[in-house]
């Protein structure tokens, strides 16, 4: 890499941080591109060149945040942990994400509109398909080796579920449901 695309990845990687705090701060709606660019030490027409629009600048925010989400997640998977570690530490990363995309009274990057956005649910299904269904089987493979999970029920049924319930997920439901979704396919309606 050259100095000129060296120092082009770096003005991207500043915008990049600085949209994460402020969307996720106030909300993708109430930030200009201007507060962008004042936070990044760059001008509005960067922001515009490397990313096209607001629009599109925050998908490229969603889309980092999940690259690093999905390489702890391989690592994490990829462990010794038994299935019950990795169970509980999914669920437990699974809260603080939503806690990394908002701060405050703000939806941050958890809204409806940017989670619900044909580009976004395309990235998401592409996503799961290539790098986290595969090591989601491995997952349930563990789990009922260990006796975790019911044998008797087959891969492809437990990926229906899992499927159904994303479908849920990705239509426009308040924070809370979601959290309480997320509880409901970690622990079912017992609870932990």
């Amino acid at each position: 890499m050259n100095g000129f695309d060296k120092r082009k990845q770096a003005k991207m990687n500043d915008i990049l941080a600085a949209a994460f705090e402020l969307f996720r701060q106030y909300g993708i709606e109430k930030v200009k591109v201007t507060d962008i660019a004042k936070r990044a030490n760059v001008s509005k027409v960067s922001i515009y060149n490397y990313f096209g629009s607001k629009e599109e600048l925050s998908m490229a925010v969603y889309f980092r945040f999940m690259d690093k989400k999905a390489e702890v997640f391989q690592s994490y998977m990829r462990s010794n942990a038994s299935f019950r570690e990795k169970f509980q530490w999914m669920y437990t990363e699974k809260l603080s994400s939503v806690d990394e995309l908002m701060a405050g009274d703000s939806e941050g990057l958890t809204s409806n509109e940017l989670l619900a956005s044909p580009q976004v649910q395309s990235f998401l299904m592409s996503y799961a398909e290539t790098k986290i269904k595969p090591l989601f089987l491995e997952f349930i493979e563990q789990g009922k080796r260990e006796g975790e999970i019911d044998s008797d029920i087959p891969t492809e049924t437990i990926l229906l579920y899992v499927e159904a319930l994303h479908g849920l997920l990705s239509s426009p439901i308040s924070l809370k449901q979601r959290m309480d979704l997320g509880k409901l396919y970690f622990y079912g309606l017992k609870g932990k």
